[in-house]
């Protein structure tokens, strides 16, 4: 099997003309982490949440700057700015062994398929889940690859500072507890959507993890399987579940730690 036959989700691509308010956009819009950028078809880089929040992030939050400011400043701000470049790339007809490597070991979420000079699709973290999700993966518990130690926050934190957390972590998701109950997650897509382009909270400020965090949240328990941690995933189209045990938190399973159990099961 090689990577082509795993790509599923249509091609979307920026320009190197483009303004990082249009990527944060189309990331909205399609439900999507990564953006590759063309020029005249030629791939050259990769935009990402991460990219576009390092960059934008929540400067603005405790200061004068206003949403409109936001958005003024992010449409002038070319993607070729916050792009990661050079782009990590593959061709085609290459193993799923080999991205699945190269995304572990460059800690990337995304790896583009390039032949011939031009950009044929990308290869996701999510496009993995599917292969998980058959029977075989039902002999491996999530409690067995889950990440126990969970970093949290409260829902009245400040946003800029569960910001930082994820940078100094590098993670990209946050438990949100209060009095050690579950009361939400908080990812990437949330602090980007969260920079609230066009509106503001229910009192024209959001600066508190409660006003951007998702609260519909999927969980899991820790004695199910891989196979149901990953269609869980992707029927949510979510990179994380909390792993619950009597509704008791018990740790975090990531699109990341699922990726690394198929490596360590292809390589056994």
């Amino acid at each position: 099997m090689n990577l082509e036959i795993i790509t599923r989700r249509p091609l979307r691509t920026l320009s190197v003309n483009d303004h990082c308010r249009r990527a944060a956009e189309l990331m909205a819009e399609h439900h999507i982490r990564h953006l590759p950028v063309v020029d005249d078809e030629v791939p050259v880089g990769m935009v990402s949440e991460r990219d576009l929040l390092a960059t934008i992030g929540w400067w603005n939050h405790g200061s004068k700057h206003s949403d409109s400011a936001i958005s003024d400043w992010a449409e002038r701000l070319p993607v070729t700015e916050v792009m990661s470049s050079p782009l990590h790339c593959l061709p085609p007809d290459s193993s799923l062994e080999k991205a699945a490597r190269l995304m572990l070991n460059k800690k990337i979420g995304a790896v583009a398929l390039v032949g011939a000079g031009s950009l044929h699709g990308i290869v996701t973290e999510t496009d993995f889940l599917h292969c998980l999700t058959v029977a075989a993966w039902q002999r491996y518990t999530v409690i067995e690859h889950m990440t126990a130690n969970v970093f949290q926050v409260s829902p009245e934190q400040p946003i800029r500072a569960a910001w930082r957390l994820m940078r100094e972590k590098q993670i990209r998701h946050l438990v949100v507890t209060d009095n050690k109950r579950l009361r939400g997650i908080l990812s990437d897509r949330d602090l980007l959507a969260g920079i609230s382009w066009d509106a503001a909270g229910p009192d024209g400020i959001r600066d508190q993890v409660r006003h951007i965090m998702t609260t519909q949240v999927a969980t899991i328990a820790p004695e199910a399987t891989l196979a149901l941690a990953a269609q869980r995933m992707l029927d949510w189209k979510v990179g994380a579940l909390p792993v619950t045990d009597c509704e008791d938190l018990a740790g975090i399973i990531t699109e990341t730690d699922l990726l690394t159990a198929w490596v360590q099961v292809q390589t056994a």
